[in-house]
């Protein structure tokens, strides 16, 4: 079945209503909602929210290190959305960045893209960000929204993705391979 873009939207704007809904009933400071991250799972959904929105000197994914989540795919060069909700204000610059080695060192994160201040005001922080283009087709790759707040707070949230020229298909030396195997057993 082919999901139209109206009803997709139409499933995000809900999905993100709920989410915004959800996240301003519980005791806490802000959380990722878009792209998808890692949240512990087997808990209460309001723990979860509250633990994954307080400040952490968890690195380098926080609370969720450990935590399996989605694997999301990109395109290089796509944009996608960074959604981040805040109910308090403390200033301080957001960044996203990437590790192509996993998320055991902080270190082997580094930053593509600088979103600026973005804990000024209390609300939903939206920015589009443009993926790298150098591919990570691997189960290690792993992307990061980072905000040091002013006050000297870190809130860190690590999303699964992999980062491919063909993300709905083989790979183009793969398809091609196939293509010539077929022509040498037609002939």
């Amino acid at each position: 079945m082919v999901q139209s873009k109206i009803s997709g939207a139409i499933n995000f704007v809900l999905v993100f209503t709920l989410l915004i809904g959800l996240v301003g009933r519980v005791s806490a400071h802000g959380i990722l909602l878009s792209p998808t991250p890692r949240l512990p799972y087997g808990q209460n959904v309001t723990d979860i929210i509250a633990k994954v929105s307080n400040p952490t000197k968890e690195f380098p994914c926080g609370i969720a290190g450990g935590s399996p989540g989605p694997v999301t795919t990109y395109k290089p060069g796509e944009k996608i959305l960074i959604a981040y909700n805040r109910t308090i204000t403390h200033g301080g610059d957001c960044l996203m960045q990437i590790s192509r080695y996993g998320d055991k060192y902080d270190k082997d994160f580094k930053t593509f893209e600088n979103l600026g201040p973005c804990g000024m005001e209390k609300g939903l922080f939206t920015a589009f960000v443009e993926v790298p283009y150098d591919e990570c087709d691997n189960e290690d790759c792993v992307m990061r929204f980072r905000w040091d707040d002013d006050a000297g707070n870190n809130y860190l949230y690590c999303v699964n993705v992999r980062i491919k020229k063909f993300p709905d298909c083989w790979d183009s030396k793969r398809r091609r391979s196939i293509g010539t195997t077929r022509r040498a057993l037609k002939n």
